[in-house]
């Protein structure tokens, strides 16, 4: 059954807003704290053939420390309430100048990153630790890395995301494959509510998707957004009923 707006806005419950400001902070937390956790250990040369940013660079996509943006949440409200699919962030990472001559004509070149693949590999390494936790969690007391709050939220709002499909295939679950990346990811499909926006733009048909604004460590606002078959997306605004 779709939803039909006539107009770019979209309203949510107080209590829906209510679960997504706490919800957001927790799940921001854990990808912190997480992601700190892997470059503290991984060699340098892993580090880069997994997710090929620089540190520096890709912790400023996570912790929303305020220097260049907030980090930017997807969610989805589906049959089992809602749940976080990944974040992004766009940042530049400043390269090496162009070389010339002319010092005054010297550029310095830039990366764009969207933090959208990095983020998908976070949540497969998130998600393994949150099952490898739940089955050795009595033998490891109270040197687990995630704990018992984590592994609530994890439970309550993360998606099952892996590197192979294996998981997927043996319990029959539709999952997406996201292929185009240095590490291939498999993350269960989650069904969006459909919506069709009829605006001055004209008809616009897909997915309605919930953005949430997460800023040095505080929930800063919901970008709710269309999203179309070819992957497009129609930002909408969002007002509490």
């Amino acid at each position: 059954m779709k939803t039909t707006l006539l107009s770019r806005e979209i309203g949510y419950g107080k209590k829906d807003v209510a679960e997504l400001e706490s919800a957001s902070v927790k799940v921001q937390l854990i990808y912190d704290k997480t992601l700190f956790m892997l470059h503290s250990h991984m060699p340098a040369s892993l580090w880069d053939a997994t997710f090929a940013v620089p540190y520096s660079i890709i912790s400023s996509l996570y912790k929303g420390n305020g220097d260049g943006g907030t980090v930017f949440q997807k969610w989805i409200q589906g049959p089992s309430g809602w749940k976080c699919i990944g974040c992004e962030r766009h940042c530049l990472e400043k390269g090496e100048s162009e070389s010339s001559t002319d010092v005054s004509d010297q550029r310095r070149t830039y990366t764009f990153h969207n933090g959208r693949r990095q983020s998908l590999i976070l949540q497969a390494v998130i998600w393994s630790l949150f099952e490898k936790t739940l089955m050795l969690h009595p033998f490891l007391g109270a040197e687990a890395f995630l704990d018992g709050d984590d592994l609530e939220t994890i439970s309550a709002y993360f998606v099952p995301t892996y590197v192979n499909d294996v998981r997927f295939r043996e319990l029959k679950k539709p999952c997406k494959a996201y292929t185009d990346m240095e590490v291939r990811v498999f993350q269960e499909w989650i069904a969006a509510p459909d919506l069709v926006l009829q605006w001055d733009g004209g008809l616009t048909e897909g997915r309605w998707m919930t953005g949430v604004y997460v800023n040095q460590t505080q929930f800063a606002g919901l970008g709710p957004y269309l999203k179309d078959a070819a992957g497009k997306r129609t930002y909408m605004e969002a007002y509490v009923q």
